[in-house]
């Protein structure tokens, strides 16, 4: 079950705390932010939505060259993004804590599971260097009630803001500016994903989808023999 919100910060604020104990000198950084609602018509099925620990009470720490140990929190800015853009993308939705869902879950069509994969940033130090930027990509990842996986899909985002006189808080507005692109791509190509496209399709005639597998290899006892 996901861990309350005021735990969340808890961990993160211990986490941070001892990060800048350990290192001495830190830049810390909370994303927070409203993220704008994505005017979309709703796609016709209900989707549990699998918000995991990792995504919850993300943190960032990179030590830059010559700088110092940098702490950044998206757990928080996770939520406010995913939770109306999913809300606004799907008939119904409700948070599930794992696949396969249980009779309590109720009827669903599918179920979404996204994750903050890869986080990158880079602060610049020189004189002529006046840009902060940052690279995220987030993994949204279908599955079947029963818990087959339908796909995998990776969406990434770019960020880049004037570095100006406070370095945490264009690091901040880069993150931001990141998360929107993904929401924005989420929001309008989520269905144009060729196996999310035949997943729908499949739904709303009534029949399962193909589960997205690798191909299977031959065995070579079983190959025929080369003449």
């Amino acid at each position: 079950m996901p861990i309350a919100k005021n735990t969340r910060k808890l961990i993160r604020c211990c986490s941070l705390a001892a990060t800048v104990l350990l290192a001495g000198c830190a830049s810390e950084v909370v994303v927070e932010s409203k993220f704008p609602t994505p005017l979309v018509d709703p796609l016709p099925v209900r989707m549990g939505i699998i918000y995991s620990e990792q995504l919850h009470n993300y943190i960032y720490t990179e030590a830059l060259p010559e700088q110092s140990v940098w702490t950044i929190d998206l757990g928080d800015a996770n939520l406010s993004m995913l939770q109306p853009l999913f809300s606004k993308m799907f008939t119904e939705t409700r948070e599930v804590a794992a696949v396969p869902t249980t009779p309590a879950d109720g009827q669903l069509d599918g179920v979404l599971e996204p994750n903050l994969a890869k986080f990158e940033f880079d602060v610049p130090i020189g004189e002529r260097d006046k840009f902060v930027e940052v690279w995220m990509q987030y993994e949204l990842t279908l599955y079947e009630p029963n818990g087959d996986k339908v796909v995998t899909w990776p969406v990434s985002g770019y960020g880049k803001a004037e570095l100006g006189r406070n370095r945490e808080e264009a690091v901040q507005r880069a993150a931001i500016v990141a998360m929107r692109e993904v929401g924005a791509t989420i929001s309008t190509k989520f269905a144009d994903q060729p196996l999310v496209s035949t997943w729908l399709g499949e739904k709303r005639n009534g029949t399962t989808v193909s589960v997205e597998r690798p191909p299977v290899q031959a065995d070579a006892a079983q190959a025929p023999a080369n003449n």
